[in-house]
């Protein structure tokens, strides 16, 4: 005996379609806002970006003529600044984020840990990453003032006595090192927040279950915490290598890029060649191959972090 094979009706799948209509329309007025503020402000401007790297943008006559892969030539082969900037970048990230990961990640373990007090510490350490980009570099322009009215150089030749002459620190390479600490004393509070949240996240059976198996304090921290910490640590690095591709205005305000473009960054550079040199198309060049690399270090740290098996573990 054949079994009889059904086959849905015409009036059954319209209605289908009709109830799936009616859930998009009821969804409509709640995502049309934000998909169409993400067309707008990101999805518009990223196409319009890569139009304008790959043409010669004459603001002024508003003509776009396409020139294929020149502005990247020309910025690629257009000497040693470009290439400094992208180096510098990538000190930047290299010196500032693994001490901000440290950082953030040993005073999230020691406030979390507190019976009190742990609101006071959650503030003050937080209380840099609130504090303006502007303020911060007026401050450390004061601090590494080339002369004696700079309070490093106060300290180390008038009170200290180590030094015998004052160091004109903003006008030598090593001047992206005040910068780095900027980012170490405003960037830690944020560190340390996430990690906090991500600690008290961890069930505590795991650490009681480990406690009546005999670990120690080293092993429930090797074995329990860090793995439990692996994606906000994956989180915290992509968002301090965005930052430190993103670097400008502590640099603007600092160096300027002095001396000879030695302490330049890429967002500096690009800032000099759209609104001082007026080339577009090669300040457009300079943004995409920054916007490509944050890409392709993300997918390599994905690689790293092996992101995709923990999930599925879990």
């Amino acid at each position: 005996m054949k079994l009889l094979q059904h086959e849905p009706s015409p009036v059954c799948g319209k209605s289908s379609v009709k109830k799936g209509l009616r859930a998009y329309a009821a969804a409509a007025p709640f995502v049309l806002p934000g998909l169409l503020l993400v067309l707008a402000f990101v999805i518009y401007p990223m196409f319009f970006t890569i139009r304008i790297a790959l043409s010669e943008y004459r603001i002024v006559q508003g003509e776009i003529t396409f020139i294929g892969l020149e502005n990247f030539k020309n910025v690629l082969s257009g000497g040693s600044r470009f290439w400094y900037a992208y180096r510098n970048n990538f000190l930047y990230a290299l010196v500032t984020v693994p001490f901000i990961l440290l950082g953030g990640m040993l005073f999230a373990y020691l406030i979390n840990n507190l019976r009190r007090g742990q609101t006071i510490f959650r503030v003050g350490f937080y209380l840099p990453v609130i504090t303006s980009w502007v303020i911060v570099s007026l401050v450390f322009q004061y601090m590494f003032n080339n002369s004696d009215r700079g309070l490093i150089n106060y300290l180390l030749v008038d009170v200290l006595h180590v030094m015998d002459d004052y160091v004109p620190w903003l006008l030598r390479e090593w001047a992206g090192n005040a910068a780095m600490r900027r980012r170490y004393w405003k960037n830690v509070g944020w560190s340390m927040l996430v990690y906090l949240a991500a600690l008290q996240g961890i069930p505590k059976e795991r650490y009681e279950a480990a406690e009546l198996d005999g670990a120690g304090l080293w092993k429930k921290f090797w074995h329990i915490t860090m793995p439990g910490l692996r994606p906000t640590t994956f989180y915290v690095m992509v968002n301090m290598i965005i930052g430190s591709f993103n670097v400008f205005i502590q640099v603007m305000m600092l160096t300027g890029g002095d001396p000879n473009g030695k302490t330049s960054v890429l967002q500096y550079l690009l800032y000099d060649r759209a609104f001082n040199q007026f080339e577009f198309g090669e300040a457009s060049a300079i943004g995409m191959i920054s916007a490509v690399t944050i890409v392709a270090l993300t997918i390599i740290l994905n690689r790293v972090f092996k992101l995709d098996n923990v999930e599925q573990e879990g």
